[in-house]
């Protein structure tokens, strides 16, 4: 697994690279959200098993979250940094 501390990488780490990761992460998101469409899509057709369906709505929710939670703790950690130092 990678390692998510920062604290050793150079002040300016991930800084020049800032307004392609937030599109990145725009678009990672705008892909949960039709994941989203496309299972409730699925749902109301109603040959799928609900319990099943609640299930993986659930699993892909927490994926959404989870990934959120450590991207954008890692790009708060790089406008920290970027704060501290422009100020």
């Amino acid at each position: 697994m990678a390692d998510t501390d920062f604290t050793s990488a150079p002040k300016d780490s991930g800084s020049a690279h800032k307004p392609l990761i937030y599109d990145l992460l725009n678009r990672l998101n705008a892909s949960f959200a039709r994941v989203h469409r496309n299972m409730e899509a699925l749902e109301a057709v109603g040959i799928f098993d609900p319990l099943m369906m609640q299930n993986l709505n659930r699993q892909h929710e927490q994926l959404r979250a989870g990934a959120n939670y450590h991207l954008l703790g890692a790009m708060r950690r790089i406008e920290e940094r970027d704060r501290e130092r422009f100020s």
